[in-house]
């Protein structure tokens, strides 16, 4: 609820401080006194529109500011606001302040937070409804009638709605899902056949690491065979084999340690040397048997070198196309066939997302049949309250419809033979209608013109409503319009009965409804230097019997209004 207002530079009030009250508030005051100023402020606190003409002359800037106190069920709703910011504490105190300077600008905090002006049009759109000739009406705004005509069905409604909202925010993340994957599947079906080749081409290699490096060195030796084979036969025959005239190393060797065996006697330390020769003698006959072995194995094979030099062709023609190395090469045929079975996966997922989308199609559209038929139900029975209600406030010719439209789409869900729209509120719009004089065609609620219509249509509305809208705060602007005694005492007991279970802010010039209000502030001009400025009291006691009174009977106050005022306030 709107605990307090304080008012700064605005229009003819310097600086001003309202304390409402739980129930029943009331405004009065002669005409003109400046019981609108307090309804505009109110209005700015909430997001309104807000013009520097509202700034009292000779000032730069006016300020406004509102303290609420919401219960815990409320403060949760507003914290969802923001997450990320906590906007009110455990004590459930929520103040909002905006200050409008000559220049056009304005400044909003909520909680010492500064926030922009759409945050604090939501958090007004949550906290009060102002009835009259403002627009800040949440009843005005046809998005919200289906919500209300379903806070009218209790609990039933209550799971139909839970119930499609899983299953319609499933199927719509679904839906896109397929979609995704129906076009992915177009737009890669030149991309898998291109991977098929590439995976076809490599696989059909039958590739092994280092296989380039070996066959070069293989192709070396072939292209070189006859040159490695003569200089193999010529170590042979210098090493081992010889001749006539040039004997070989082995030979020469070896008769050089038999010389050194005939003189070994002589000295010891030749002995050792012809050991050393021995050893060479050895060795030379191992390395002779290498290069014999060796000489065998190369061979002149023209037809080997031929199918080296292709395989090798085959390996850089890869390389260039997937990878310096056939290590790279192999490395991007495990990544494209990787790709490639994520796409088969893809298919498979395509087949299994379209049989769980039929299935859950299948249940939207049942559910919002179902709520469909709940939703006429309770419409048909608000257009009989509504009716009842406005008679009750003097507007027996008026007529109240709720309007629910369904839109056929191609695109939409089957439902009843007929393909709809389905959103996830179902397949229904509603809007509230009216006709408030006879011959004049129903229009939409937010069409109606008078100020005194509106107000006292909401209040009908609000009476039925009044249970289950979660607005805390109710404010009414010329409900009383004119009014006579018998429909204001309608509209008090409607208001009273409204205000125990909201806070009611009303501005009246009936007496029936201001004897009700559990706080009675009384707004006037008072002329002090040459400036006018506004005050604004609370009425009690003798105060408020003689304002009842005046408003009972103009300015003629005596005893028996007085007496009737006060028989007033008692009952």
């Amino acid at each position: 609820m709107l605990g307090q207002l304080n008012l700064k530079n605005i229009a003819l009030i310097k600086e001003l401080s309202i304390e409402f009250g739980e129930g029943l508030n009331v405004l009065t005051g002669e005409t003109g006194a400046g019981k609108s100023i307090i309804l505009d402020a109110i209005n700015l606190i909430l997001g309104g529109y807000a013009t520097v003409d509202l700034i009292k002359a000779g000032e730069d800037s006016l300020t406004v500011e509102g303290l609420f106190f919401l219960s815990p069920e409320e403060r949760v709703w507003i914290n969802n606001l923001n997450p990320d910011l906590k906007m009110v504490d455990e004590e459930g105190a929520l103040l909002i302040r905006r200050e409008i300077n000559r220049k056009g600008r304005n400044k909003c905090w909520v909680n010492q937070r500064l926030t922009n002006l759409s945050f604090l049009q939501d958090l007004g759109n949550f906290l009060v409804d102002l009835h009259g000739q403002h627009q800040h009406q949440s009843l005005l705004d046809p998005s919200k009638h289906i919500d209300l005509i379903d806070s009218l069905g209790g609990d039933k409604i209550g799971a139909l709605r839970k119930e499609l909202s899983i299953n319609y925010r499933l199927w719509r993340e679904k839906k896109k899902r397929l979609t995704q994957l129906i076009k992915a599947q177009g737009e890669n079906k030149r991309r898998i056949d291109f991977l098929k080749f590439q995976l076809e081409e490599i696989d059909k290699a039958s590739l092994t690491k280092e296989e380039d490096k070996i066959l070069e060195e293989e192709e070396i030796v072939l292209r070189n065979a006859e040159k490695i084979i003569a200089t193999m036969e010529k170590a042979n025959f210098i090493l081992y084999e010889g001749g006539a005239e040039h004997p070989s190393l082995r030979d020469s060797l070896t008769e050089i340690a038999k010389s050194f065996g005939e003189i070994a006697s002589l000295d010891r330390s030749i002995g050792p040397m012809q050991e050393t020769l021995k050893e060479i003698i050895y060795q030379l006959e191992d390395l002779v048997k290498e290069i014999e072995s060796y000489k065998d194995k190369i061979e002149l094979d023209p037809q080997r070198l031929k199918e080296v030099e292709e395989r090798l062709n085959l390996l850089n023609s890869l390389k260039s196309k997937y990878g310096s190395t056939i290590e790279e090469v192999l490395q991007y045929r495990e990544k494209i066939y990787q790709e490639l079975v994520a796409m088969d996966y893809s298919e498979e997922e395509i087949e299994s997302l379209s049989e769980e989308l039929k299935a859950l199609e299948a249940k939207v559209a049942d559910v919002s049949y179902a709520l469909s038929r709940e939703r006429k139900e309770i419409a048909q029975n608000l257009e009989v309250l509504v009716v009842k209600e406005l008679e009750d406030l003097n507007m027996k010719s008026c007529q109240f419809k709720v309007a629910i439209q369904h839109h056929q789409d191609e695109e939409g869900l089957k439902i009843d033979y007929e393909k709809y729209k389905v959103g996830p509120k179902g397949i229904d719009e509603m809007e509230f209608m009216i006709s408030p004089n006879v011959g004049e065609e129903l229009r939409p609620l937010a069409q109606i013109v008078s100020g005194g219509e509106v107000s006292r249509i909401m209040l009908a509305l609000k009476s039925i409503l009044s249970e289950v809208d979660q607005v805390p705060t109710l404010i009414f602007d010329e409900i009383d319009s004119g009014v006579g005694a018998r429909l204001g005492e309608v509209i008090a007991r409607k208001l009273q009965t409204i205000s125990q279970r909201r806070q009611v802010i009303c501005v009246t010039h009936l007496p029936q409804i201001a004897s009700r209000a559990e706080k009675h502030f009384y707004v006037e001009k008072y002329v002090t230097g040459k400036q006018t400025e506004i005050r604004v009291e609370e009425m009690k006691g003798e105060e408020r019997v003689k304002e009842i009174a005046r408003m009972l009977d103009g300015n003629e106050l005596n005893e028996i209004t007085r007496q009737h005022a006060r028989q007033m306030l008692e009952r």
